[in-house]
């Protein structure tokens, strides 16, 4: 495992936060076994020497060495028995090493003044608890029992309680490793996978490559974005590929037209100045054609890219709409087709960029008039509260349904060869749907095959 890898990474923090928590932890319950074993052995001394205190009548009597010898076996402590100016009377289970001074003169008036003393101190480098209780009677006190109790007995317990935690806690640590590793490795995995899929993404261009992970959480997300953005670039690449083959096939073809027609015309291969004036037709008509192609071109690329702004104004659409079906009069008189416009009776205003709304209904009206052969074209603007309703009505030879939903991707056809002799470009719907779009307006369509077509457009005013 690298030592920069995001699963090291993940899993030296959950340790270490582990680590952060469990320390402490058991260094202040260490604490708190010792200040109890401290406090309980204190109290316990405390409460012998004042039972014993009370049972002592006569410090010369061979009762009292019976009785403290049996309080100390029972105990395991020291004890010692003092006489008024604190000099030892009775020892049992003494020890030299505890201490050469058994209570120093302000310890023996404060016992004659009835305190009791509890006293930790260090002798030999051995730590001790030593409790001090005054022995009284109707006379007043007549001398004082000590009690030793070695903290070595309660640093072996100390010590086993040491060990136990210790061991807990390596115990503890182990479990911590473990699930450090299966978390790390949990939450790390799909983080690795991720990080495979986008390097071959980048360097092997296949965007056929997907996450195979799925969960409701911020890695989830992430996995879906990734897959996301691949199926993106898939199908940018896939669009790419299409538009290259498109642009070079709608290229080659007229030009082709041009050099063969153009050289016939160079070498005079014509019967008549007819056919001549026929191919010259031909050649302006393809160089037409592919003028309109790099327009069109050109506005695709800029819409895309985010370059066109638009002008917003106040449009009288009345007035415009007369002038789209003015321009297309002649084309549509050429097949016998008739315009009719519809608009209410007041002037309907839309706030929008006039060049780019009369780009749009050129090219719908023009496109009608392309594939419609009898009947006619209608024109239709509609007035409502809040939005302008616009509909270019044909009785040409409509769209199958399947066709429907691609009409406005780039360079689709549903005839190709009817498309190239009625000289489209393969792009204007495409063009249509964005700059509606940039209005913040919606475009569909309703067709039948061989009975006509409806664009409807809505814009907010």
């Amino acid at each position: 495992m690298k030592l920069n890898s995001v699963v090291f990474k993940l899993g030296a923090t959950i340790l270490f936060l582990q680590l952060i928590i469990l320390i402490p932890l058991g260094y202040v319950i260490l604490q708190l076994i010792l200040n109890y074993s401290v406090n309980q052995t204190e109290t316990q001394l405390i409460r012998l020497s004042e039972n014993y205190a009370t049972q002592v009548e006569d410090l010369e009597s061979p009762e009292n060495m019976q009785l403290l010898e049996h309080l100390t076996t029972m105990t395991d402590t020291s004890a010692a028995i003092l006489d008024q100016n604190g000099d030892t009377v009775l020892q049992t289970n003494w020890n030299d090493d505890i201490t050469e001074e058994i209570l120093e003169n302000p310890q023996i008036q404060q016992l004659e003044s009835g305190e009791t003393i509890v006293e930790e101190y260090n002798f030999n480098g051995s730590n001790y608890l030593k409790v001090a209780q005054p022995i009284t009677n109707q006379n007043g006190t007549q001398g004082s029992v000590v009690l030793f109790s070695s903290f070595g007995l309660i640093s072996n317990s100390i010590h086993n309680i040491i060990v136990l935690v210790v061991l807990a806690s390596l115990g503890a640590v182990i479990l911590a490793i473990g699930f450090t590793i299966f978390i790390s490795k949990k939450l790390g995995s799909p983080l690795i996978a991720m990080e495979k899929v986008t390097k071959q993404i980048s360097e092997q261009k296949d965007f056929s490559l997907r996450v195979d992970y799925k969960a409701n959480d911020e890695i989830g997300s992430l996995a879906q974005a990734i897959n996301h953005l691949s199926e993106t670039l898939e199908r940018y690449q896939t669009n790419r590929n299409e538009f290259f083959s498109n642009i070079t096939h709608e290229l080659k073809t007229p030009l082709t037209y041009v050099k063969g027609y153009a050289n016939a015309v160079r070498h005079e291969i014509y019967q008549s100045k007819e056919e001549r004036d026929e191919f010259l037709e031909i050649i302006e008509d393809e160089s037409d054609h592919i003028s309109n192609l790099m327009d069109d071109l050109t506005d695709m690329s800029k819409i895309e890219e985010g370059k066109i702004d638009l002008n917003k104004e106040n449009l009288h659409m009345n007035q415009l709409a007369k002038e789209i079906l003015k321009r297309s009069h002649f084309k549509a008189a050429d097949k016998g087709l008739k315009l009719h416009l519809s608009v209410p009776d007041h002037d309907v205003v839309l706030k929008a960029d006039r060049s780019r709304i009369d780009q749009i209904l050129t090219n719908l009206v023009e496109n009608a008039v392309r594939y419609t052969e009898t009947g006619q074209i209608t024109l239709k603007i509609r007035d409502l509260s809040s939005d302008v309703w616009i509909e270019v009505i044909d009785t040409g030879i409509g769209i199958k349904q399947e066709d429907v939903p691609y009409l406005f991707e780039r360079f689709y056809r549903v005839d190709k060869s009817r498309s190239r002799a009625n000289g489209g470009t393969g792009l204007g719907l495409a063009i249509v749907k964005h700059l509606v779009e940039m209005h913040e307006g919606t475009i569909k369509i309703d067709s039948q095959f061989n009975e006509g077509t409806t664009f409807s457009l809505r814009f907010p005013k």
